[in-house]
């Protein structure tokens, strides 16, 4: 055994599965992956009330089961995935074994951070081994030695002045000290006159084959390579860890805390040697973040290179077990009014990122929110569904790149998983909370090397945002554009078709306090220049409290056939107009066309309104002739998940079919370029953006294309369908008609 070591007789077992009846421990387990647990058949049978080697599949059931740990006792609902019943009509059997008797389980909540599943290794003859009793107490167990192993059933015998091994010790592990890992799982006593105590197992052995035979191997832990000597990383570990910093005076601390939260034991005497402790890095996925952590203080230069070798060779944790966990601690005290808004402020924070939607939305939008794990007690990992996704959530994120900036001077990037946390600290947070996140966050960023300025940098960035959100909607003016035909008043002929057309005008104006109608003539045509000059009016009456909040936006009503009409270009006309400005340069201008919302009856008005509800959470959605080269394409793309968002950059020919058929499915947020140029430099300015950036994204774009027309060639549209502001109603304008 080496100088590291898990928690031999001083642990507890793994899981205890209860009784129904009872709540009694009916037998022990062991944890497997990914929130699955092993045991036996039998146990599951004995927790039911059934008889203990009936055959019969229970059905879809969950049983209670106790998980204990040093720090934490953790109760949950597992349910049965996998059923491997006894089999006692095996040939060449003798009269006390059984082959079968497997059982998995799956957690229904998440674990604390912390635990972690043991090691397997195959059972042999004369291993020494430990078993546990059911109940999880710490100074219940039995010590045997194994006495036979033939691959299919181990015996082992109890040692002198130790317990005898009952019934309740079924399904939990056998441990061996020696190879530091579960070597199998306890099944039965044997009865037998005299004085020997003798029980049997199944062995790793035959666990793996039983498990690969049901299809359920994966299952399994994956089992470290023999050599780790063969990783890429080895290597520059070992000479890391061999060189001076194994001699300076702090190395005796930094192994044993390392050690601590890894969940590892260590010898009282004596150092890790570098090959074991390279070992440890490599298979233990936060061992490295700990150590950076604990030699951060006094060896910063090793700590850099430590962190190098980590990138280079894609070790994927960012965090290491302490501060994984005191981050869980405080994002699952946050209420659920305020982990509501982390989505939002995730999605803010990394907005070109791939963020799976579940990760957001939690998968049915559940916001119960149990509060933390911290310290000692019991936590009910079935309490809300937010623990889970906040774990998820943070996995992902460890996994993306950083970001840089001017004041970096070659330091780390800023990881996305920081970046986040500013956001959801500046947005989502009570001062108390959003302090406390971000004491974390510059702990962590000061243990990456990442440079204080760049951190302040992503502060700045979060704090932006947030007073942004927090001003509310922008004033807007609000648009109803009908054509009415050119100034002569209609026909065929080609100088009727030359004629510039010509539009009936209505307009509201909502400067917070809801619509109020300014147009009193609507049914006049007007030329293109008469409209900008009587919206750009309107704007200029809005009352705006605060004049450093948002511009005005001008949202235009139009119908299907009216969408790409350029009335962003139009230009104001009469004696005030000396500055040829255009309609969509100094303010954001959006369309709106409730007409295709409302087809078929207004089917896809709920659609449209839960869109909007996750227009922070959800992944935007890019629509190219390769991804959707046909209409069923485009339908099942964004029928497939409440997307919010949507980017289109299709053949000219087919752009008008596919932005309909978005709006008509209630997508509200949808952006294309009416310039009909292919790759459109447009779409690809303002897919980095933050959704609710988008209408003032587009109009900069817009400015640019009146400094830098060769350049910047594109013609964006953006239809833009917020389900909180009203609409004004679009009847007729005369009553008496």
């Amino acid at each position: 055994m080496g100088w590291f070591h898990a928690h031999g007789s001083s642990s507890r077992p793994a899981v205890s599965i209860l009784a129904k009846a009872d709540g009694r421990p009916a037998g022990a387990g062991v944890l497997l992956p990914r929130r699955h647990l092993l045991t036996c058949a039998h146990v599951v049978n004995s927790a039911l009330g059934k008889d203990m080697l009936a055959p019969d599949h229970p059905g879809p059931i969950a049983v209670s089961i106790r998980l204990h740990t040093p720090e934490h006792t953790v109760e949950a609902d597992a349910e049965l995935t996998v059923w491997i019943p006894p089999r006692t009509d095996d040939g060449g059997l003798g009269a006390f074994e059984w082959n079968g008797d497997l059982a998995v389980l799956r957690l229904t909540g998440a674990l604390p951070t912390a635990v972690e599943p043991p090691r397997w290794h195959p059972m042999a003859e004369r291993q020494l081994v430990r078993a546990w009793h059911g109940s999880g107490e710490p100074g219940v167990f039995a010590d045997a030695e194994v006495s036979e192993c033939d691959g299919r059933f181990g015996y082992f015998d109890g040692a002198e002045r130790t317990l005898d091994i009952e019934p309740a010790y079924s399904g939990g592990p056998l441990w061996s000290n020696e190879e530091s890992a579960v070597v199998g799982l306890v099944t039965a006593k044997l009865r037998v006159r005299g004085t020997l105590r003798r029980a049997w197992g199944i062995p790793w052995q035959r666990v793996t084959r039983e498990l690969d035979d049901a299809g359920a191997g994966h299952l399994l832990p994956r089992q470290p390579a023999e050599d780790i000597r063969d990783h890429p990383a080895y290597g520059e570990l070992v000479a890391l860890l061999d060189g001076p910093l194994a001699l300076s005076e702090g190395w005796t601390r930094c192994c044993r805390t390392v050690a601590r939260q890894c969940g590892l034991g260590h010898r009282a005497d004596g150092l890790p040697s570098a090959d074991e402790f390279a070992h440890l890095l490599l298979t233990r996925a936060r061992a490295l973040p700990a150590l950076v952590e604990a030699v951060r203080g006094t060896a910063g230069p090793v700590a850099d290179d430590l962190l190098a070798v980590g990138r280079r060779h894609g070790l994927p944790k960012l965090l290491s077990p302490g501060e994984h966990e005191r981050l869980l601690v405080q994002l699952r005290a946050l209420s659920a009014t305020a982990a509501a808004g982390v989505p939002g402020a995730v999605r803010a924070a990394l907005p070109l990122a791939a963020l799976p939607t579940a990760l957001l939305t939690g998968g049915d939008g559940g916001h119960g929110c149990d509060g933390g794990v911290g310290g000692h007690g019991r936590h009910d990992v079935n309490g809300g569904q937010h623990g889970e996704r906040f774990e998820a959530l943070i996995a992902h994120l460890e996994g993306l790149h950083g970001d840089s900036s001017p004041a970096d001077d070659g330091a780390m990037a800023v990881p996305g998983l920081l970046r986040a946390v500013e956001f959801v600290a500046a947005g989502c947070c009570p001062a108390d909370q959003g302090a406390a996140l971000r004491r974390w966050n510059a702990a962590v960023a000061r243990r990456l090397g990442v440079h204080d300025a760049a951190l302040m940098d992503r502060r700045h960035d979060a704090g932006q945002w947030a007073r942004s959100a927090s001003r509310g909607a922008a004033p807007r003016v609000v648009a109803k554009l009908d054509p009415c035909g050119p100034a002569s008043g209609g026909g065929t002929t080609t100088a009727a078709r030359e004629e510039p057309e010509r539009y009936r005008l209505r307009l509201w104006c909502d400067d917070g306090d809801g619509l109020r109608q300014m147009s009193d003539d609507s049914e006049r045509p007007r030329g293109a220049e008469e409209v900008a000059q009587e919206i750009f009016a309107a704007v200029g009456s809005l009352r705006r409290p605060d004049p450093s909040g948002p511009r005005p936006v001008i949202e235009l009503i139009v119908d299907r056939d009216a969408l790409e009409v350029p009335v962003d270009r139009w230009k104001a006309a009469g004696p005030g107009a000396v500055l040829p400005i255009r309609l969509g340069t100094p303010y954001p201008l959006v369309v709106n066309c409730p007409e295709l919302r409302e087809l078929n009856g207004g089917t896809m008005l709920d659609q449209w309104r839960e869109r909007w509800t996750r227009l922070d959470a959800e992944e935007p959605l890019h629509i190219d002739d390769a991804t959707a080269p046909d209409p069923e394409a485009v339908c099942g793309l964004v029928m497939e998940r409440l997307t919010a968002r949507v980017t289109i950059d299709v053949a000219a020919h087919r752009r008008t079919g596919v932005v309909q058929m978005c709006l008509a499915a209630g997508v509200p947020v949808v952006l294309w370029d009416r310039s009909g140029e292919p790759e459109s430099p447009a779409v690809r300015h303002a897919a980095g953006m933050n959704a609710r950036e988008l209408p003032e994204a587009v109009r900069i774009y817009r400015t640019k294309t009146m400094q830098r027309p060769e350049e910047y060639t594109g013609r964006p549209v953006l239809a833009w369908a917020d389900a909180g502001r009203a609409l004004p109603r679009l009847d007729l304008a005369d009553p008496t008609e």
